[in-house]
């Protein structure tokens, strides 16, 4: 146990290091003035705002972080599922990608409050904002790992009687996992950035409405203790992610 902690902290110091580094200049930079604190609080204040500030912070995450996992759930069901219909069919890849490119040119914060008349003013709008901005990397990536494929494994697995399924399931789907992944890495972090957009546009709750309503009142540090909190959910998320990808994928930890 000792060596995998002593292991773990000989690999990680560089990040431990850096943040430290980070924060000890972040809090001389706001003390000394040379940035107004009003502008940019320093590590302290924030910590304080948080600690003494009336707000019920863990509330107001969990709305956040469920409109992030609901929207993400959706986009990555979706999401896969488009792929795997555009890698097997040239006819819906045709059909279908244009759609999926254009959802992603749209300027979200554009189309945002047309989503929120046409679907009301709730979580739901809410959660298809955060779909439309993660399902796309999740598409392609996925896409990517299907059908970039070797294909002399296919012809082998053909010439041995193997059919469309099992080549499906013994070559292209575990090649897409890696690929895979990448897209749903980065689906998360759309997602965080896409429930803190539905909860600019409208809202009464949540880490983005928080921020909203702090700035509206001049009060920059309690906005800065949103941010923070926001950030820290974004990359746990995103850690969560990566670990599923590697539990799922053994054999890219022992390259």
């Amino acid at each position: 146990m000792r060596k995998n902690v002593w292991a773990f902290a000989k690999k990680e110091w560089p990040v431990a290091a850096s943040l430290a580094i980070v924060l000890v200049v972040w809090q001389f930079i706001s003390q000394t003035g040379i940035v107004r604190s009003f502008l940019l609080p320093a590590p302290t204040q924030i910590i304080s705002a948080f600690q003494h500030s009336r707000v019920d912070w863990l509330s107001n995450t969990l709305v956040t972080l469920n409109e992030i996992l609901v929207g993400f759930a959706v986009a990555v069901v979706i999401g896969i599922s488009l792929a795997i219909l555009i890698s097997l069919s040239p006819l819906a890849r045709k059909m279908v990608m244009p759609y999926i490119v254009v959802s992603q040119v749209l300027p979200t914060v554009a189309i945002a409050p047309i989503i929120y008349i046409i679907l009301g003013f709730d979580n739901t709008s809410r959660v298809v904002l955060v779909l439309l901005i993660s399902f796309f990397p999740i598409v392609l990536g996925t896409v990517t790992g299907l059908t970039d494929v070797d294909q002399n494994l296919i012809y082998l697995l053909k010439s041995l009687g193997a059919g469309k399924v099992k080549i499906f399931y013994k070559v292209r789907l575990p090649n897409s996992l890696p690929h895979m992944f990448v897209g749903l890495r980065i689906g998360i972090t759309g997602a965080t950035i896409g429930a803190v957009i539905a909860e600019f546009v409208s809202s009464n709750s949540g880490l983005g409405f928080l921020i909203t309503t702090s700035l509206t009142n001049f009060d920059t540090t309690l906005s800065y203790v949103a941010i923070v909190i926001l950030t820290f959910l974004g990359l746990v998320l995103y850690g969560a992610v990566e670990l599923t990808g590697r539990l799922l994928m053994p054999w890219l930890r022992s390259r």
